[in-house]
Order: C-alpha cells, then structure tokens, then sequence
C-alpha cells in the first residue's frame, strides 16, 4: 500500500472490513481476508486495531452511522407519519441482503458477547433518538395528536420500533407467514392508532 496518515490508514482498514463483512458476514471479519483485501500485510491491521472483536465492532459502528445517515436522507421531505413508516418498515428487505445479514450478524453476536451487545443498544438509541424527533415534529406542526397523559413519546416510538423489528424478523424465517404488504400494514395502524396519523398521509 501507497503511505497513508494514521487516520486515512485506519479508515482504510475499516472500510476493507466492511466489504468483507457485506460479502462474507460480521463474523467472518478476520486479520487476513482483510489484509487481502487491502492488499497489505497482516501487520497493518494488527497495528491499528488490538483485536478482530475491537474491529468488528467498529466496522458495525462506522455501518450504522452510514445507515442511519441514509435513512436520514430517504426521509426528507416526507409527512411525519411517511416518515415513520420510512425508518421502521423493513419488509421491504430480504434475509439475503447483504445489509439483513450484517444486521442479522450484529443481532447474534449482541446477544453473546455483552461488549459488543453495548455498542449494538447504541444502534437501537440512535434509531429511537430519530423516531422521537420525527414524532415530536408531528405533534407540533398537527399531524400527530396522542393522548400525551397517559403514555410519553418515547413509550410509543419504543413499541413501533418493537413491531417492526417483530414484523422483519417473522419475515426472515418465512415470507409465506407474514406477506411485505401485510408487515407494511400493521406498521401504518399502528402509526395510526399510536397518534392519529390520517391514513391518507403516508
């Protein structure tokens, strides 16, 4: 490899580790496939990060700040309640993407290994930061109008959240049980139902 400053180095290193990910998974992230894919020595990667889980975990880091960046964007312009639908309905993907399989990675590896698990809350965070302001934005331009008395806007962007991440994960086992169109429907009553979204709106 051309010199490289530390910064451009490590960042190359992760965005290596990031096609081999999408390519062959999270957890298939070793020293060597991404020194190939760098087309550098094992060493460099050694240099820069003190293990595979410390790199894995940032490889996740660097893809969900990229996500949401995009979602972000996707979003623009939008109703608040297309808004919504936008950022929590994933039945639009399929367990074979490459980004399902990443997500699907994070999700396994989270649930074994408390460190990384604490860097995966930090996606679902960012995710809840968003919906809430997507709600809040609702509620003052007139276009959400919840019962604020007996349950906070943050309750309610946790349980859409809840159903859409329920909705693709019965999805990814069987497309025969849950149909995209239905999984996009319950998603939309329940946006209804949570702040009075007209149905037109979205």
């Amino acid at each position: 490899m051309s010199y490289m400053a530390k910064d451009e180095r490590r960042a190359a290193i992760v965005d290596a580790a990031m096609r081999v990910a999408l390519r062959d998974g999270l957890m298939n992230i070793t020293t060597r496939k991404v020194s190939a894919e760098m087309n550098a020595a094992t060493g460099i990667v050694h240099h820069h990060f003190s293990s595979t889980a410390d790199l894995r975990r940032e490889v996740f880091q660097y893809f969900v700040q990229e996500e949401h960046r995009r979602a972000c964007e996707r979003i623009q312009g939008m109703t608040p309640a297309a808004q919504l639908l936008s950022l929590l309905d994933y039945s639009g993907s399929t367990a074979d993407d490459p980004d399902s399989r990443l997500w699907n990675d994070a999700w396994t590896e989270a649930v074994r290994n408390k460190t990384f698990g604490e860097v995966y809350a930090q996606s679902l965070l960012l995710l809840h930061g968003e919906a809430v302001r997507v709600i809040e934005e609702g509620c003052r331009s007139g276009a959400f109008h919840p019962d604020l008395s007996t349950e906070d806007v943050s309750a309610r962007a946790w349980r859409l959240m809840s159903v859409g991440f329920g909705v693709i994960a019965i999805f990814d086992i069987s497309a025969d049980v849950l149909l995209p169109a239905t999984a996009t429907s319950l998603l939309k009553n329940g946006i209804i139902n949570e702040f009075g979204a007209d149905p037109a709106s979205f």
